[in-house]
């Protein structure tokens, strides 16, 4: 469990560093997997590192592995809960799943403020209760790089 954590606070504590370090996101290395079961519950974990940085207010596109185990054709809709950071928003498209085995989507998130920021994604297949042991959900930090464009300004 620490070695997750540390692994996943790495990326953020390297922004705040102002360091740039190596990421690793690709479709065979997920950063976010979830499982459904065959009861059609939702379990989510991080499963891979987090791709780099993105500038402040353009969206960071996270590779989102499912295994479909129950062969659920719902919609799987994904939210932001708890104290939702200011600046911090989602994009995942809830289109209904094929039923297969597996599959891969793209969630999107758009940080606005640099900085580390402490995001926590539920996800759902549409219509169910939530889970009560917290499984449907993924907490990690993430941040984006401020704009370095230089404004030159004339003169009166």
């Amino acid at each position: 469990m620490r070695a997750l954590l540390a692994h996943a606070l790495l990326p953020a504590l390297a922004i705040a560093a102002g360091e740039h370090m190596p990421y690793a996101a690709s479709p065979d290395d997920p950063a976010i997997e979830i499982i459904i079961n065959p009861e059609a519950r939702v379990s989510v974990s991080l499963s891979g590192a987090l791709p780099a940085p993105a500038r402040c207010g353009t969206p960071t596109e996270v590779a989102v592995k499912i295994v479909n185990q129950g062969f659920v054709t719902s919609r799987l809709v994904a939210q932001l809960v708890g104290d939702v950071p200011a600046g911090a928003t989602l994009e995942f498209h809830p289109e209904p799943l094929l039923g297969v085995p597996n599959e891969l989507r793209t969630l999107r998130i758009i940080l606005t403020r640099p900085g580390p920021t402490d995001l926590t994604i539920v996800f759902k297949s549409h219509n169910d209760a939530p889970d009560l042991g917290g499984r449907d959900r993924v907490h990690f930090l993430m941040g984006c790089v401020p704009d370095q464009r230089i404004t030159l300004a004339r003169r009166p």
